[in-house]
């Protein structure tokens, strides 16, 4: 049996230690010198180059579908919020879509909330106290002040939404930059797209508040003061605070009238087709399911049962109309009063942020029960 020449066992150790790239390289050269004529090594280039083209593709289509891997921790975890004291569920107002996150601002680590409307915030190794702008909360650690009714509850908000969370800090030009105990006057934006000084009002929380000049988002925070004094949310409710500034503990609870049954209104015929058209929307009864409000930038969905009895969702279909598509996630049992938030089961997002979206809610035969006009 002949043994391999010297030649040969050298070039075959060479070609074990070589790595799949040097020998695709290999390859590719001593193919362009094969040709013959100048098509077919032009021929050849071209297959090659073509070839690490797509593989350069895949290889930053993988890295860009994974880029979650190269974040910071701050940006990319989100942990779970304490339960705040709230009171009975009520409707409440949704985010304006006038309420938009500017770009290109201050991101700081919320370190401490020291009550309602002031928190402590690091930033470039520095930590600062910041005054929400717009928003006043009955008072926790005020120096000459009692604690007011419904300071603590609102403390307690505010800090379960924004402790340890990763802010963006927008200031005002028309307001100072500092109040007169050297606090950082500023807006402060929720990773979710949120703006904390607007939440706080229209969950009940805090009053709107003008010092000396109107500032940025006053009209927004008006209005959700307005929406959340009408629906009788937290301080505003009659067995609260009734929306008075008082000493806690010194205000007179009314009680609520228990609700009046609601007529049942004539179901409307069957309309759902298939989430594109709605003849139906001037009439529908909101009732005995509400709309009552759809964070399009979350894609989350907020429902209320009016009526007296448990209504089950099984079979509902909530659609978001510009798109005819299907907001997944819609189902349960919803007790009598209560209100729950759905967000959007798994897909890619279906609302509209910058442009008309109204939604559209069907029971399982698909008649309209609630129309949220946006």
């Amino acid at each position: 049996m002949s043994r391999p020449s010297p030649k040969r066992r050298q070039r075959s150790s060479r070609q074990r230690r070589e790595g799949w790239f040097q020998r695709a390289w290999r390859f590719w050269m001593n193919d362009i010198r094969s040709r013959r004529s100048c098509l077919g090594r032009a021929l050849s280039v071209t297959a090659g180059v073509i070839i690490i083209i797509a593989l350069v593709l895949i290889v930053v289509g993988f890295i860009s579908a994974r880029s979650d891997l190269f974040l910071s921790p701050e940006t990319t975890s989100s942990r779970p919020l304490p339960d705040a004291p709230t009171s009975a569920p009520v409707p409440l107002p949704p985010s304006p879509t006038s309420l938009i996150l500017p770009e290109g601002l201050d991101r700081a680590i919320v370190t401490n909330v020291t009550d309602g409307d002031t928190i402590e915030v690091s930033f470039g190794g520095v930590t600062e106290r910041v005054r929400l702008i717009g928003v006043d909360t009955p008072e926790t650690s005020h120096p000459s002040r009692p604690v007011e009714c419904f300071g603590r509850e609102a403390a307690a908000f505010t800090r379960a939404m924004l402790s340890g969370q990763t802010v963006v800090l927008e200031a005002d030009p028309t307001q100072d930059n500092r109040d007169r105990f050297n606090r950082l006057l500023r807006f402060v934006w929720l990773p979710d797209g949120r703006l904390a000084n607007y939440e706080i009002i229209a969950q009940g929380y805090g009053f709107e508040y003008t010092f000396r000049t109107p500032y940025r988002y006053r009209a927004e925070f008006r209005a959700a003061e307005r929406a959340a004094r009408e629906a009788q949310a937290g301080l505003w409710a009659p067995e609260t605070c009734n929306g008075e500034r008082v000493p806690a503990g010194s205000a007179t609870p009314i009680a609520r009238p228990s609700p009046t049954p609601l007529s049942v209104a004539t179901p409307l015929p069957p309309s759902f087709d298939g989430c594109r058209t709605e003849p139906n929307a001037a009439r529908a009864p909101n009732a005995p399911v509400v709309i009552v409000s759809i964070d399009k930038r979350a894609e989350i969905v907020t429902l209320r049962n009016l009526s007296s009895e448990p209504v089950s969702l099984d079979g509902w279909t909530m659609c978001s109309m510009r798109g005819a598509q299907v907001h997944q996630g819609i189902g349960g049992v919803l007790a009598p009063g209560e209100t729950r938030s759905f967000p959007r089961a798994g897909g890619r997002d279906i609302w509209t942020d910058n442009t008309s979206d109204p939604g559209a809610l069907y029971d399982a035969e698909g008649r309209l029960v609630a129309y949220w006009n946006d």
